[in-house]
């Protein structure tokens, strides 16, 4: 009789770890010590940093952009999903590949208080704390002249709890809604700009670290009117784009190129500026929608009734058309990665099922 042999664990666990979420998701039936490895912390987090070497794109059609719901943010395999009509009233945690999701408790801000005026959020991973983090900012409705008072909370994967937060930093400002957090090196960031008594109006970038939760302000560059700023990430740093805003009929545009600025040394010491990556021509790759892998941007051009995407390295300006999209529908796209991440951290999931999947 042939002799049983056993695998290492160090041997298995380089196996599976290579393989689809997929084929994971059978191999958890085979056996409880296949299942117990497959879900373990080390073996979760093994298998993603495999799958992170393979981004793919999660896309949301819609022929309404104010429609539900939204995608507030993509993180190592977890899509945060706003499921109200309004004012980020309710959210979801929702792991494609393993057709999971779980619905967070409701928000502690509301408005109570007093009617809201606008509501901004953000998904992003704390690394220091190994916790997912969804960030809700509500600014209140003020009389004129006077400014505005803003709460923030923060939802926590690991507790699964909101808990509001210090916001005094944020001081009179305004995010303009709709706008969703963009999550660059530990921090989110929005575009915002100052608001109520204070004077003249003041662009800046609002930042808000994942570890530490505070808020600081950073300056953005000059930029005339008529022209609208994208943030993104580009290869670990703080990024912005310019462009020509669009629906000015009868103006000329600003500019005819989309202008790629880099924030140097972020997160260092003081003394730190913007630097001017090479600029891309507006007619040949239209406006930036999208940042994939924090090296690639992603154009969508508008042809007529057709519409194209191209994928961009602003560095070198090499691009390559991407088909991920019908003409007929606007579309959010997101950077997305499988991953064996589950949606919440040891509080019940719920399964999707598969016709559901193909409606959202």
């Amino acid at each position: 009789m042939a002799k049983k042999t056993t695998l290492p664990q160090e041997t298995l666990t380089d196996i599976l770890s290579r393989l689809p979420i997929k084929s994971l998701t059978r191999f958890e039936s085979v056996s409880k010590p296949f299942s117990a490895l497959i879900n373990s912390p080390d073996f979760i987090s093994a298998h993603l940093r495999r799958s992170s070497r393979h981004f793919t794109f999660f896309i949301r059609h819609f022929h309404n952009p104010s429609g539900f719901p939204k995608i507030v943010g993509s993180c190592n395999g977890l899509v945060c999903l706003d499921i109200s009509s309004c004012y980020a009233r309710g959210f979801v945690l929702w792991n494609i590949a393993r057709k999971q999701y779980s619905c967070l408790p409701s928000p502690r801000i509301s408005d109570s208080r007093g009617p809201f005026w606008m509501v901004s959020t953000g998904f992003g991973f704390d690394r220091e704390k190994n916790d997912y983090k969804v960030v809700r900012i509500v600014g209140f409705a003020c009389e004129k002249g006077e400014s505005p008072v803003v709460m923030v909370e923060v939802f926590s994967w690991r507790t699964g709890c909101w808990r509001v937060i210090d916001g005094r930093a944020i001081g009179a400002c305004v995010i303009h809604e709709g706008q969703n957090g963009v999550v660059i090196n530990g921090g989110l960031h929005w575009l915002g700009n100052s608001a109520g008594k204070s004077g003249g109006i003041q662009k800046f970038i609002l930042s808000f670290d994942l570890n530490t939760e505070e808020f600081r302000k950073i300056p953005t560059p000059e930029f005339s009117a008529g022209v609208c700023a994208k943030i993104m990430g580009f290869k670990g740093s703080l990024a912005l784009a310019y462009y020509p805003s669009r629906g000015l009929v009868g103006r000329p545009a600003a500019t005819d190129r989309v202008e790629i600025c880099v924030w140097d040394d972020y997160g260092g010491a003081d003394g730190k500026y913007w630097t001017k990556l090479n600029s891309l021509q507006l007619n040949t790759l239209g406006y930036p929608v999208g940042v994939t892998n924090e090296t690639g941007l992603i154009m969508r051009k508008l042809d007529g009734q057709f519409t194209q995407f191209f994928l961009c390295d602003p560095s070198n300006q090499n691009y390559r058309r991407l088909h991920i999209c019908e003409a007929t529908y606007s579309c959010d796209i997101h950077s997305y990665v499988e991953s064996l991440v589950p949606v919440g951290a040891g509080h019940d999931h719920r399964v999707i099922e598969e016709e559901v999947l193909s409606e959202v």
